[in-house]
């Protein structure tokens, strides 16, 4: 009974420790989006988090550290929604294969804004950061977009041109407008992030592509 007890305790602090951990991570990952590594703080994310700063530097020894497992977290996050909606799209025609692709990235941005403006700061700031964020998560992301861009030229959907230079068009067509929405639909009274508008997005952003 005794070493039942124990391993139902140690188990339930293991619970605790994995939940105080996402709690922080959570928080990291927010903090550093909207402020960027050099102005968050360990003290904001453990305000934010509703922890004491000493449990960050508990689970997450530095700030460096606790940033590299914050963005870990978010492109994973990314990677597995991605690789989820391409899953299903398999057994669709091509045409429908990509329209899926561009409205899973469209959907993953607007729930996790987060993982753009990761890149955003660390493209403008440069360093061993950048370094860090080309290594372990966005060099990836350059080999797996060339990939997309060849094989819907092979097929006639994307015009013929550099994959490269195709993919930086693609990927700002499908994530600029949505860091703009809030002041179009102020401006304007167009909401881009409704399903309509994103729908009608994705089919022009298609025809255009094509050859």
């Amino acid at each position: 009974m005794q070493t039942k007890l124990s391993a139902e305790t140690t188990t339930a602090r293991q619970r605790q420790r994995e939940q105080t951990r996402t709690q922080i991570l959570t928080a990291a990952i927010d903090c550093f989006a909207l402020a960027g590594y050099e102005a968050a703080s360990l003290a904001d994310i453990a305000n934010r988090a509703g922890v004491k700063k000493a449990l960050v530097q508990y689970h997450f020894s530095t700030k460096e550290k606790l940033w590299q497992s914050s963005a870990h977290r978010v492109w994973q996050q990314r990677n597995e929604a991605m690789a989820k909606s391409l899953a299903s799209a398999e057994e669709a025609e091509p045409l429908e294969s990509m329209r899926r692709g561009f409205v899973a990235l469209i959907e993953f941005s607007l729930e996790k804004p987060q993982w753009l403006w990761f890149m955003f700061h660390e493209a403008a700031a440069g360093g061993d950061r950048q370094s860090w964020l080309l290594e372990h998560c966005m060099g990836r992301d350059y080999q797996m977009g060339e990939t997309f861009v060849r094989e819907f030229q092979a097929h006639g959907l994307i015009r013929k041109g550099p994959a490269l230079h195709l993919l930086h068009l693609i990927s700002g067509a499908l994530t600029y407008n949505l860091l703009v929405a809030p002041m179009t639909l102020r401006a304007t009274g167009l909401d881009l992030t409704s399903r309509e508008a994103i729908d009608e997005q994705v089919a022009l952003l298609q025809d255009l592509l094509r050859p």
